[in-house]
């Protein structure tokens, strides 16, 4: 059998009848919150069209769509930031679309060419983040086995659940 092979490519809104799909799967929406089929262009279309800078990016195995990933600098959300300690850090967030996918270590591989991508698009930035919520264990495992370190815990302003704050610093090699 082939290597498996991951992909992250821009969210288009071509993407938006699978990603509205995955959003209403109850593994997804405990920790990304209510979005409907109607609420995708406003609530990801800012970021394609380039209004927010927060990059969107669809995770392709093998041809396949599996999930979502975002990546962004701490410091374009200065409120955040100060709540996660972090400043001159990039961040990242992901979701797995389908409850099969979970537990396969499909997450830290995104994770792992997520930071990647976080290294080389924002050369500036100092540490890698993700902040899942506290109770979000499978989270917070896949962000360890990709060489993430917990923090600890920090209330965030606008979220239901204190989030559990995991780093990786730049290398520097």
């Amino acid at each position: 059998m082939a290597p498996s092979v991951l992909a992250l490519v821009p969210l288009s809104r071509d993407h938006f009848e699978v990603l509205a799909r995955w959003l209403t799967q109850p593994h997804v929406a405990e920790w990304w919150g209510q979005h409907t089929p109607q609420s995708m262009e406003a609530d990801f279309g800012p970021s394609i069209d380039g209004d927010d800078p927060t990059q969107m990016l669809i995770c392709i195995l093998d041809d396949e769509p599996v999930g979502l990933v975002q990546i962004y600098r701490l410091d374009d959300n200065p409120e955040y930031a100060a709540a996660v300690g972090l400043p001159g850090a990039g961040g990242l967030d992901l979701f797995i679309g389908e409850a099969v996918l979970c537990n396969r270590g499909i997450g830290t591989d995104i994770i792992k060419a997520a930071t990647a991508r976080l290294w080389e698009d924002y050369p500036e930035i100092t540490a890698a983040m993700a902040g899942p919520s506290t109770g979000n264990a499978r989270s917070i495992r896949a962000f360890e086995k990709a060489g993430f370190a917990a923090t600890g815990a920090v209330t965030v302003p606008g979220e239901a659940d204190p989030e559990m704050v995991m780093v990786l610093p730049r290398p520097t090699a």
